[in-house]
């Protein structure tokens, strides 16, 4: 899965709508919220990583790795949802298997991860 523009979520309203209307679960690493949108035909996908996390190149890093598991992962959400993953403290200690571990195992507990494709 590409992640394009159309599916990157950039504005401040749509983060704090699936903060405040939709559901999320924590693992280790990460904490994902997910709300269902009818409007969109697709998935749209979110990072947040606070300064928690680190400096400014930890945090890039942090990002890049969070972006390559919705690459690699992100047909596995169904269509029309709106995915928001944040990067706890921890996350920057992690290794690329072990976020993404933990990034499927919050999706499935959330029940949004599809098996099939």
């Amino acid at each position: 899965m590409k992640l394009t523009r159309q599916r990157r979520m950039r504005l401040w309203g749509e983060f704090q709508t699936v903060r405040d209307t939709g559901q999320s679960a924590a693992g280790r690493y990460l904490v994902i919220g997910t709300l269902k949108d009818s409007s969109s035909g697709d998935r749209n996908f979110g990072l947040i990583t606070s300064k928690k996390v680190g400096n400014a190149v930890t945090r890039n890093f942090v990002r890049r790795r969070l972006r390559e598991i919705i690459r690699k992962w992100g047909d596995h959400l169904p269509p029309q949802q709106m995915v928001v993953t944040i990067a706890r403290w921890r996350a920057s200690e992690a290794t690329l298997n072990e976020l993404e571990q933990d990034w499927i195992k919050v999706a499935k507990r959330l029940k949004i991860w599809r098996e099939e494709l």
